[in-house]
């Protein structure tokens, strides 16, 4: 039973929108009057600060066992992940629903990253979607084998991605649009909390990870390919193989030789420090529970 809700920004500095909007939903007082009490909190204070995506480590990667446990300050996001876990926690604790905001420099549109934890997650999913129905979901079973998001606090969450959207920077179009998506979410989470009859479809559409493609380098250790041109800004669309993949510093092409897929996270700009190019996923439609 869900018995609180969550909003949360600036799990990353640099992304605009979450910070902005907690503090605009905070000021109209929104949901001052909703059945489930609604906070906001602002996650990464000091690279908010800074507009820098992190200071240290990245927040939404320190949420492991092992940070939290651990009793060393000298890194900030694991100092904060520990705070947080306190605020939002105990980790594990089923009683909060987190949507934590964020955007991408990736052409995903509007997209909903859901845990699958729950049945409620997916169903809150499809609630949007019959509003929304641009809006894509990934279920997400990386919390399940790393559990180190800032949304791995609870079975009840999501995170919502929006772009593409440069770093740094607020669009009027895309901060009004995920603003109803949080909407959509907490007018669901009520109705359930009231026991509301809601009419959702039987299944759901869903894009799961497979791949992630790393940026060739040479031996020296920099870049030797950029994504190729074909395929830029083509987030959601079918990639099969002997599709251009990467255009390489010789000019030369490198073509994708993996499973059919869909990519995303194309190009995303805050994926370079990890060496990834992008994101493979395979879409499968699965059957709404409960």
């Amino acid at each position: 039973m869900i018995k609180k809700i969550t909003i949360v920004g600036g799990t990353h500095g640099n992304e605009l929108i979450g910070p902005y909007l907690i503090r605009k939903l905070e000021q109209d007082k929104s949901f001052s009057q909703s059945a489930i009490p609604v906070d906001y909190l602002l996650a990464n204070t000091e690279a908010c600060k800074r507009a820098s995506r992190f200071i240290d480590a990245d927040l939404n990667r320190s949420f492991t066992d092992e940070i939290l446990n651990n009793n060393d300050d000298s890194v900030y996001e694991h100092r904060r992940a520990r705070e947080i876990n306190q605020l939002l926690g105990p980790k594990a604790n089923n009683d909060r629903f987190i949507i934590d905001l964020h955007s991408t420099t990736s052409n995903m549109g509007m997209t909903l990253i859901v845990r699958d934890q729950a049945a409620f997650n997916l169903q809150a999913a499809s609630y949007v979607q019959q509003h929304m129905p641009d809006v894509k979901v990934i279920l997400s079973d990386r919390d399940k084998s790393f559990s180190r998001t800032l949304n791995s606090l609870s079975d009840y969450a999501m995170a919502i991605e929006v772009g593409p959207l440069p770093n740094g920077v607020l669009r009027h179009d895309q901060f009004a649009e995920t603003e109803v998506v949080i909407k959509h979410l907490i007018d669901f989470t009520l109705m359930r909390h009231s026991q509301q009859p809601t009419a959702l479809p039987r299944t759901i559409d869903v894009y799961k990870v497979t791949e992630r493609i790393q940026y060739p380098k040479s031996d020296d250790g920099h870049l030797s390919a950029m994504v190729h041109d074909s395929l830029q800004d083509k987030d959601f669309e079918g990639l099969k193989p002997g599709m251009p993949l990467f255009q390489n510093m010789d000019g030369t092409v490198t073509h994708y030789e993996g499973e059919p897929g869909f990519p995303i996270f194309i190009n995303e700009a805050a994926y370079y420090y990890e060496n990834t190019a992008l994101v493979i996923t395979r879409q499968e439609t699965i059957a709404l529970t409960g």
